[in-house]
């Protein structure tokens, strides 16, 4: 990981190294699942199912993404998507809070040591040097289901440092993307110490 990538603002260096480690790689259209896999695998959590059966756990089908239902609640109070993740947490070993909102204006929760935001894109980057929408578009209701990306935001300055389903490693974008939701997974208690190398 790059030098600058490391002097993020709140996550020390070891912490994003344990999130690095945790990259689930995104096939079919599971790249929310892969992004909360890797974040609950950053924050301690241990022997998580694979992919497509965190998919079903976490009310899709295999290899694809939550229903937009799954991320709406009464106020005050957690979407099934939050009670889902708390349960798969609790199944590998760790409590988290988890709570989804949607992002006024693009812009997500800051993240924080105990805490990772798992960003669901409207807008951001593809890859690196290029900024896109992953083929979502607002005027064809079809791109609704496949267009836009879910990654894991660990740090919020300037830019991001970000893990992305899409691409192994961890990245700084140069910018914010522009989020839809967000959903907040923080660790509740001790967090383990990462090992010493």
């Amino acid at each position: 990981m790059a030098e600058n990538t490391r002097m993020a603002r709140s996550w020390p260096a070891p912490q994003l190294d344990a999130l690095e480690a945790a990259w689930v790689p995104n096939r079919g259209a599971a790249c929310t699942t892969a992004a909360l896999l890797a974040a609950l695998g950053g924050l301690g959590a241990r022997a998580l199912p694979e992919l497509g059966a965190a998919c079903q756990a976490l009310g899709a089908p295999p290899y694809a993404a939550p229903r937009l239902r799954d991320y709406v609640a009464l106020p005050g109070q957690p979407a099934p998507l939050d009670r889902r993740v708390e349960r798969l947490a609790r199944a590998a070993g760790i409590e988290v809070r988890c709570r989804t909102r949607f992002c006024p204006f693009g812009r997500i929760p800051h993240p924080a040591p105990t805490r990772l935001v798992v960003a669901n894109l409207a807008w951001g980057q593809e890859q690196p040097g290029r900024f896109g929408t992953w083929g979502w578009h607002p005027l064809r209701p079809r791109t609704y289901a496949t267009g836009g990306h879910s990654v894991v935001v660990a740090e919020e300055d300037d830019g991001w440092v970000v893990l992305d389903p899409n691409h192994r490693g961890l990245q700084r974008w140069p910018r914010p993307g522009w989020a839809v939701t967000a959903t907040v997974v923080e660790r509740l208690g001790p967090r383990p110490q990462p090992a010493s190398r």
